[in-house]
């Protein structure tokens, strides 16, 4: 009997004391920088197979890499197009290029540091662009299909509630308890 008294207060209790939890301050800040995380996520793995398409078409056009870098890094979206803007102001300033693509590529995470190598690899060893490039596009591509199907799947979950709250409560108001009335109506008294 005991167990179970403690195990009803402790239902009770922890429903609102986890509420109260997540609405503190730092569960607050949490939440926050994971949404901005995510957002960031977002935008690169939007931004980096669009960046790469880029450097594709301008290297397939004919323009050397140190030609292409100036022209794909102006029309890149940011956080790529960004990033590679910062490099070729470094390049301007007197840093090789090779070390300023992967020092402002490689921090934007493993996908990027990958184009980065790429490029390096390219202006080092004079390793073909165009495969690696076409590789790199596939990949980046496929990924942010994944991403975009992961997304899809979650919809139905995120659609629940409203479909709980809003359109089950007017369906039954609409449809069911018009033929309640009418049944209780018909009903002798």
């Amino acid at each position: 009997a005991t167990v179970g008294v403690v195990g009803v207060a402790l239902g009770l209790l922890l429903p609102p004391l986890g509420a109260i939890a997540l609405t503190t301050p730092p569960a607050r800040r949490w939440r926050s920088l994971r949404r901005h995380r995510r957002a960031d996520a977002r935008r690169l793995a939007s931004s980096l197979p669009e960046s790469v398409d880029l450097l594709l078409l301008c290297t397939g056009a004919g323009l050397t890499l140190p030609l292409a870098l100036p022209l794909v890094a102006a029309r890149a979206p940011d956080p790529v197009g960004a990033a590679l803007r910062a490099a070729e102001r470094s390049v301007a300033s007197g840093a090789s290029r090779s070390d300023a693509i992967v020092e402002h590529l490689a921090v934007l995470g493993d996908r990027a540091a990958g184009l980065a190598h790429l490029l390096v690899d390219h202006l080092r060893y004079g390793i073909p662009l165009g495969p690696g490039l076409e590789r790199v596009a596939f990949e980046l591509r496929l990924a942010r299909r994944r991403l975009a199907e992961e997304q899809a799947r979650r919809l139905p979950v995120r659609l629940l509630a409203p479909l709980l709250l809003c359109v089950l409560p007017a369906f039954v108001l609409l449809t069911v308890v018009p033929l309640l009335v009418a049944a209780l109506r018909s009903l002798p008294r």
